[in-house]
């Protein structure tokens, strides 16, 4: 009984499923339909903004991208089937209303797809080879540029990530290196490899290649619970219950295949070593900005040429990609680099001693009186101004008036002054005078002792008390005598 329920909610979902297609044909055969907006539209939409493609383009001399065969591209149903066939690319392709819903979506951006036909130009040999090797559908060259439009920086927001969306387990599994430093995922010949054999792997346990790109892109687990629950099998009977985010990977690599060969100009292949450049393996560790300061290299053109690098520091041991004719300056200077990195970069701050309570300290009170701060309190008790502030939890070195500190150290009575018994100055001490050996000082608004006994190098506040007889206590205009010394 619950089989002949699961069989009929099975074929209610299917006709469900085909009513909707139905209705979905009529509005875009009458331009009623909304563009689909998919990790696999995005990537093709952001191709030609991304930074890495400029660059790539660029160092190959390769500024502006040209539609190439000069014409819209025919969306026709019949055309379409007749041309996948031409070129021997049904395999693993269906031509539905979905996927002509991405090629219409692709054919009105031309110059896009001529963008990204150069870019998959560029990467073809690399490519070609791994699909042979792994014998897979020449179409599954396609995949990176669907997935993420040869954007290395690129993620399908579920795991996956790189130039082929490929999540962390498969990618650790066929031999890929992702640390805190590195990410290879993001090489392209590595990632490559990787990939496909993770996706010959897929096709062993379906021996269906739409299964294969639905479990590459959705995940294993997930395509077997879904074929399990429906009792399904096949890619369109499970595709309406895949997560959304990455189910289209089939309607989309359908029309990436029909529109490259659409645009496709055969007479001009790019190749990988275009770009001209050096290889150098780091030693030990090494930061991007060390090299900038020393050889002039920008950051931003290491992390162009080595895509892996998660952060600006070239780990032990990586073969790093530099600029064309930068590796004999680099060897040159290397011991400069990492000196210039270890003792200047690196350069460990000193931090401040502990204010440890005295082991023999007794603490005592001090109460602050107008015109104190915490640097004439601590010269006058000879302690540091940090040591105040730890025993009294002080987050900056601003005190209140009557505010009671607490002190280790040497007890001082505030109000005690010492006694200056005033004599009528001899004929020396004028002499003495008149040869300049004491300053005079006339207090402005604002001073205090500390601050008058920093203008005199060698000269404390103590001094200045005790030479004038006086305590703490300053009134504007009084006239202080200061020691030369």
């Amino acid at each position: 009984m619950q089989r002949k329920i699961l069989h009929t909610l099975k074929v209610f979902t299917i006709s469900i499923f085909t009513f909707c297609t139905n209705i979905y044909s009529f509005c875009q055969d009458n331009y009623l339909f909304t563009p689909p907006r998919t990790i696999y539209t995005n990537a093709f939409q952001n191709s030609d903004s991304s930074q890495f493609n400029k660059s790539i383009l660029t160092l190959i001399k390769l500024h502006q991208p040209i539609y190439l065969n000069g014409s819209e591209i025919n969306t026709d149903h019949n055309y379409i089937l007749n041309q996948l066939k031409k070129h021997n690319t049904t395999q693993a392709l269906t031509l539905n209303y979905y996927s002509k819903q991405y090629i219409i979506t692709y054919s009105n951006s031309p110059n896009k797809i001529a963008y990204a036909s150069n870019l998959f130009n560029y990467y073809t040999n690399t490519i070609t080879k791994a699909i042979d090797d792994n014998h897979l559908p020449k179409s599954f060259q396609f995949i990176p540029l669907v997935c993420s439009g040869f954007n290395p920086l690129s993620n399908n927001q579920r795991g996956g990530s790189g130039f082929w969306h490929l999540n962390y387990a498969p990618a650790i599994k066929y031999g890929l290196t992702i640390n805190e430093y590195v990410d290879e995922r993001k090489d392209f010949k590595k990632s490559t490899q990787a990939a496909t054999a993770y996706i010959k792997h897929l096709y062993s346990l379906y021996q269906n290649w739409e299964l294969t790109l639905a479990a590459y892109s959705c995940g294993i687990t997930t395509v077997n619970k879904i074929l399990k629950r429906t009792e399904s099998s096949t890619f369109w009977e499970i595709y309406p219950y895949l997560p959304e985010a990455t189910r289209d990977i089939v309607p989309a690599l359908t029309a990436m295949v029909y529109c490259y060969h659409e645009a496709r100009n055969d007479n001009y292949l790019l190749e990988e070593t275009a770009i001209n450049r050096d290889t150098i393996k780091i030693d030990k560790k090494l930061h991007f900005v060390a090299i900038q300061h020393i050889l002039g290299i920008d950051t931003s053109t290491l992390f162009l040429l080595n895509p892996t690098i998660n952060q600006n520091i070239f780990p032990k041991g990586f073969n790093a990609i530099f600029p064309e004719n930068s590796a004999t300056k680099f060897l040159a200077l290397k011991d400069s680099i990492y000196f210039y990195q270890d003792s200047i970069l690196l350069k460990p701050k000193m931090t401040p001693p502990v204010n440890v309570v005295p082991k023999n300290g007794k603490p005592f009170t001090y109460k602050v009186k107008s015109g104190d701060i915490l640097g004439v309190i601590a010269e006058r008790f000879n302690v540091r101004v940090s040591q105040l502030q730890d025993w009294n939890n002080l987050n900056s070195t601003r005190i209140n008036v009557g505010q009671q500190l607490t002190i280790y150290g040497n007890k001082i009575e505030p109000t005690q002054k010492k006694t200056v018994t005033k004599v009528e100055p001899t004929t020396q001490i004028k002499s003495k005078l008149e040869n300049k050996e004491l300053y005079t000082y006339t207090v402005k608004s604002g001073d205090n002792l500390w601050i008058i006994a920093k203008k005199y190098p060698g000269i404390s506040a103590q001094d200045i008390m005790e030479l004038n007889g006086i305590d703490e206590n300053l009134k504007i205009g009084q006239v202080l005598k200061i020691k030369k010394k």
